[in-house]
């Protein structure tokens, strides 16, 4: 388990493109009321998938034997056999802990606050059993999220002979192991599902010229290398306005350095 960011990596030593927080929780059930999380665990990538530091953050929750009595059978025989209902029982870490400890990890790679979306399998569940018990982790993330069970599910409906042959997960149900196979499975929709940025840039520059936007894929990779994440709409016109200008600017300063090269 790692709760420091590994300063060797040239990744840490540069603010991270569109950074994505993977996480994966295994719980004592699916009611975000009575269940609670007992281990959790955290990977972060930038916006090309490229993981920052593969140690991660992992941790188990301590919880009593009554609790862990309690779970359902399908909790009871998969904790069990995986070993984590043995890890909780004899774990010394609170929820508390483990919130801080987290929430230290992230901000120690992503220390502004919503610019990091949260991403995994039906992420969404984790996210409802997170606003209860890790209330500090989701405040510090953008509000949307990326949930690689949607794609899979539009494309069963758009593409199902595609479904059909993608790689199928091996489901461990371990936290870490779900994290890693859910960034393949991204990064497997990327390429044979979802079109790529060269397949599109035609269809880019004609709906730029019939919007009016005056862009050019020049104009656009700029924008793609900001930091946009969790700035409105109106933000990011007001973000492509400046770069405009300053291009424009930046024309004016070098036409009148050769002209006033010309005079002398």
């Amino acid at each position: 388990m790692s709760n420091t960011p590994d300063t060797n990596n040239n990744v840490f030593c540069k603010k991270l493109f569109k950074p994505i927080v993977w996480i994966d929780c295994e719980m004592t059930g699916l009611n975000h009321i009575d269940d609670h999380i007992i281990e959790i665990c955290c990977i972060i990538t930038d916006g090309n998938l490229n993981v920052v530091d593969p140690k991660g953050y992992e941790s188990v929750i301590h919880y009593s034997k009554e609790i862990l009595d309690n779970m359902n059978e399908w909790c009871v025989e998969h904790h069990g056999s995986s070993g984590l209902t043995e890890k909780v029982l004899t774990s010394d870490k609170t929820r508390e802990q483990v919130e801080d400890e987290l929430l230290s990890y992230i901000k120690s790679y992503i220390p502004d606050e919503r610019k990091a979306v949260l991403a995994g399998n039906s992420i969404h569940m984790d996210r409802l059993f997170m606003l209860k018990e890790f209330p500090k982790v989701i405040e510090h993330l953008f509000y949307r999220l990326i949930d690689v069970s949607t794609i899979m599910e539009v494309c069963y409906r758009h593409n199902p002979e595609l479904q059909y042959v993608a790689p199928r997960k091996v489901t461990a149900h371990t936290a870490r192991s779900d994290i890693l196979e859910s960034i393949a499975q991204l990064k497997w929709y990327e390429e044979h599902y979802l079109k790529n940025r060269n397949e599109v840039e035609g269809y880019i520059e004609q709906r730029n010229k019939e919007l009016g936007n005056n862009l050019t894929i020049k104009n656009n990779e700029k924008l793609l290398k900001d930091d946009t994440v969790g700035d409105s709409t109106a933000d990011v016109v007001s973000s492509l306005k400046r770069k405009l200008q300053e291009e424009k600017d930046e024309h004016n300063e070098n036409s009148n350095t050769v002209k006033s090269s010309k005079k002398v």
